[in-house]
């Protein structure tokens, strides 16, 4: 084999791979997630207080009020005390004091101002933390809410074992006005089995999500609470109880409903944070995550899960080296390495068929939301390769919220620069190979052109501003 050949096979090898590897075992994780059955706790719950901390910054202030209104309706069937724990200017200060005096009357309510926001997220929860006086702490979005089951099989599971130290519910995406959040909705009732069902199914390790999860107060603050250096403390908190024992399990039929993006400009914000932060802690708790008392193979699926977004940095270095070598050699490789190229596309049309199995979903129904997924997918490439770059390089982060409601309204011509030239190389790529005739790599290379131009052109407000 000539060097150029082997360049060509590493080339492929790295693009198209790793996706295979991904694809097939989702595809596995989503059939094994069937086996799912829900373990219940042996003790009721009692009344036992839960504090619910909510952080905030740069929320609508409808939002707020909206996160109050559903607690209040809660706090019929739960013992609940609230912590508001803000890091927005001064000039907020005013009217969450009157927002929280209001509510008080119906709501065991406080509120704690940050005038040094400090520590990313985790900061203000480690504060909340420090003011709750109940045996269990659940962290709430203020666009989101859960289903009150969550607390009373939560409790009842987390008093039935010592070493368990957190329940997670099912999240659910409750705002689906929008062909992006619609997608998203979809796709993430598929990702909750893999994540979730299955690695319950298989007694893998599940970690705690940063809103969905009950904790028992007692082990965060034998933690120490969340840690203030890490970007995605969930995550993070996931390694970190690991490494000291504890475990956390997973309730499929209490929801968890969340907010979805609902354009592409807001999702940018999010994929690029988990980006940086799942890569981060994979970074900074490899150590703790091997040196846990857990199995092999829970070690072997939790890093596998940390390292989720450098596929993409793989593929397209893997893309670069196979268009490279292919127009030096004058060879298409995926062609010429064609066993590849085939597994890859079996692994795809696997995920697609299982997806659609085990939503029982109908085809017009699950073609349509994964096209839009698989086209947005590939314009994503830019900000989670820029999350994945600069965890690689240990550069710090800004921690930005994802804009929702109102601010995600407000959020209009931002520019997509990265995107666009995206779609000018893959359309440069695009043409110098179909010059060569190489079918399989113009195909291939066709459709991720196709997908930047969709996701452009159904998005326009977050490329030039229209209202």
């Amino acid at each position: 084999m000539s060097p150029l050949d082997s360049t060509g096979l590493i080339g492929v090898a790295l693009f198209l791979l790793p996706q295979t590897l991904f694809f097939a075992f989702y595809s596995l994780l989503g059939l094994y997630s069937k086996r799912y059955s829900e373990k219940r706790g042996s003790e009721a719950y009692l009344g036992e207080t839960v504090s619910i901390i909510i952080p905030v910054k740069g929320e609508p202030p409808e939002y707020v009020e909206a996160a109050l209104k559903r607690l209040s309706e809660l706090s019929s069937t739960v013992n609940v005390e609230v912590i508001v724990v803000s890091d927005d200017p001064p000039e907020f200060l005013e009217y969450l004091r009157r927002l929280v005096d209001e509510w008080r009357g119906r709501l065991r309510v406080y509120y704690v101002w940050r005038s040094e926001p400090r520590g990313f997220r985790a900061g203000a929860l480690n504060v909340g933390l420090s003011a709750s006086t109940g045996e269990y702490v659940y962290v709430m979005d203020v666009d989101s809410f859960f289903d009150p089951c969550l607390v009373l099989r939560g409790v009842s599971l987390l008093k039935s074992s010592e070493r368990l130290a957190g329940v997670v519910g099912r999240w659910s995406v409750w705002n689906k006005g929008s062909r992006l959040s619609e997608a998203l909705a979809y796709n993430m009732e598929y990702v909750v089995n893999v994540l979730f069902k299955a690695r319950s199914a298989l007694s893998l390790d599940i970690f705690p999500l940063g809103t969905g999860t009950l904790f028992k107060a007692s082990v965060l603050k034998e933690l120490g609470g969340w840690d203030e250096e890490r970007l995605q403390d969930d995550m993070d908190l996931g390694v970190r109880l690991y490494r000291r024992g504890y475990r956390v399990e997973y309730v499929d039929s209490c929801r968890v409903y969340v907010e979805a993006p609902t354009r592409y400009s807001s999702l940018r914000v999010q994929q690029e944070r988990w980006a940086y932060g799942a890569t981060d802690v994979l970074l900074a708790r490899l150590g703790a995550l091997l040196r846990s008392p857990v199995s092999l193979v829970s070690k072997f699926e939790s890093a596998l899960f940390l390292s989720q977004y450098t596929v993409v940095l793989l593929l397209w270095v893997g893309f670069a080296v196979t268009v490279a070598a292919s127009l030096l050699g004058g060879v298409d490789y995926t062609a010429k390495y064609a066993f590849i190229t085939g597994a890859w596309l079996f692994s795809q049309a696997l995920f697609a068929a299982v997806e659609t199995y085990t939503l029982r979903a109908g085809l017009r129904e699950s073609a349509v939301n994964q096209g839009r997924m698989a086209a947005v997918t590939v314009a994503l490439s830019v900000p989670i390769l820029r999350g994945v770059t600069k965890a690689l390089a240990r550069a710090r982060q800004e921690y930005k919220r994802t804009p929702k409601g109102l601010f995600e309204r407000r959020l209009r011509g931002k520019g997509v620069s990265g995107e666009l030239a995206l779609l000018v190389a893959l359309a440069v790529v695009l043409s110098l190979v179909a010059l060569r005739r190489y079918v399989l790599l113009s195909l291939i290379t066709g459709m991720y052109t196709v997908s930047v131009v969709y996701t452009l052109i159904r998005w326009p407000r977050d490329i030039i501003g229209l209202k």
